[in-house]
């Protein structure tokens, strides 16, 4: 590094230095401190909300992937899909029939759901599945023909328990013959409750054989496929297009598209609106420091006029807003994952506070009063805990976003000392 550029560094960490005093013995030191905080504040929050939001939705998009569509539908004949189960690539493979039924329970309670007909053994074949459907009643037995397994919300709408009967109004024939409805009596063998409302209130289990005679027989059959990895499902897709050309594949992509579409608007409106945070504390900045350059500019133009380059003088100004940004982002982040680490033990911090007010209140007021739970049943559907799922990357957004706007608005505040004209503010003064 040749001698000038030593000097000029030199001079401008001895201007930084006393920038900084100067600014530490002033009002500016406290704008500064808010500027921080606001940056830390819009930081944080922000990682808390993308991880809470991240854990529901990836818990409940692996539920849907799970129960409902699994990584990779294919649709042809049976000779297709036997010969697409044949060439492997998969964790899991079976055939089913689904479609819409209504069910009355006792009492003749009804209710609509989704009748789905799978092999006895597909808590063998499928061991995800059986994960994502815990049984809480019973057992997911599908051994005998008229046997069915509920949902817990479906179970609760139709008043029915393990061992009661439930009747199933469908339509059966097929194109060959004369559709129409039919009622079957089905026994109830198990109840699951996956954690999911929507799964729990409409799907129903039950035998394949069972559901050719509900609905029908067609020449053409469905099968899942379940993946070791369903990142990997175009891969599995181009493997089935190469091998068997007539087979119909659809991926989990395209089968739940509208509602991945719409969980993506949801989260990047969410961004939206904690992103005016940054916003509004990025103006502040913007004109905060127009401010302290018209009340510096003797400063400046007595440092110009003694050799100093204007372009330097400038970068002292936007190093100062981009310690503010790194600062505010560095706090915001390192709060934020500490807070969503810890905010199951932080919600139930605040409940105990919560509920033992409300106990001394009942001690002194005589009267009964109700316990508190974030939780509650009232609010929320059987949740327990919040999942939390943090992603590297949207921390790594959310730090460079907040000492990026810093850095921005202070450059754009700067630009107006390279229009300063040393000669007429000592004039003036």
């Amino acid at each position: 590094m040749s001698n000038t550029h030593v000097q000029t560094l030199r001079w401008m960490c001895f201007m930084v230095r006393r920038l900084n005093s100067v600014r530490a013995r002033s009002a500016n030191a406290i704008t500064s401190l808010f500027f921080i905080l606001g940056i830390a504040f819009g930081a944080l929050t922000l990682i808390v909300i993308l991880s809470v939001m991240n854990g529901f939705q990836q818990g409940f998009i692996g539920t849907i992937l799970q129960v409902s569509s699994a990584h990779v539908r294919v649709y042809g004949s049976v000779d297709a899909v036997k010969r697409a189960e044949t060439l492997g690539g998969y964790q899991s493979f079976y055939p089913f029939i689904e479609a819409h039924a209504l069910l009355q329970g006792n009492y003749y309670r009804q209710h609509g759901a989704l009748v789905r007909a799978v092999p006895a053994d597909i808590f063998h074949r499928d061991r995800l599945l059986a994960r994502a459907l815990p049984i809480t009643s019973g057992s997911f037995n599908l051994s005998k023909k008229h046997s069915i397994v509920l949902g817990y919300e479906l179970a609760r709408h139709l008043s029915v328990r393990t061992g009661d009967q439930v009747d199933t109004l469908a339509l059966s024939g097929s194109d060959t013959q004369k559709i129409m409805p039919g009622w079957n009596k089905l026994t109830v063998t198990g109840i699951f409750k996956s954690g999911y409302h929507e799964v729990d209130s409409t799907f129903a289990y039950i035998p394949l054989d069972m559901g050719t005679t509900l609905f029908g027989t067609t020449p053409d059959i469905t099968a899942a496929v379940k993946l070791n990895n369903h990142e990997r499902d175009d891969r599995y897709l181009f493997f089935l297009a190469q091998h068997i050309p007539d087979l119909k594949a659809e991926s989990w992509r395209e089968y739940n598209r509208a509602f991945f579409s719409a969980l993506r608007i949801e989260k990047n409106v969410m961004i939206l609106l904690v992103i005016l945070i940054f916003m509004v504390v990025t103006v502040n900045i913007y004109h905060s420091m127009r401010r302290s350059i018209r009340t510096r500019k003797e400063e400046i133009a007595m440092l110009v006029s003694l050799g100093a380059p204007v372009s330097h003088v400038q970068i002292l100004f936007i190093g100062n807003g981009i310690m503010i940004g790194f600062l505010g982002s560095l706090l915001g982040v390192l709060l934020g994952l500490l807070i969503t680490i810890h905010v199951n033990e932080i919600i139930a911090c605040i409940e105990t506070a919560v509920n033992s007010a409300f106990f001394l209140f009942s001690l002194f007021s005589g009267t009964k009063t109700p316990s508190f739970s974030v939780f509650g049943t009232q609010y929320f559907y059987n949740v327990e805990r919040i999942p939390v799922q943090i992603f590297f990357q949207e921390v790594l957004f959310v730090f460079l976003f907040g000492t990026g706007s810093a850095s921005v608005a202070t450059y754009l505040a700067t630009r107006k000392i390279l229009l300063l004209k040393p000669a007429e503010v000592l004039r003036d003064e």
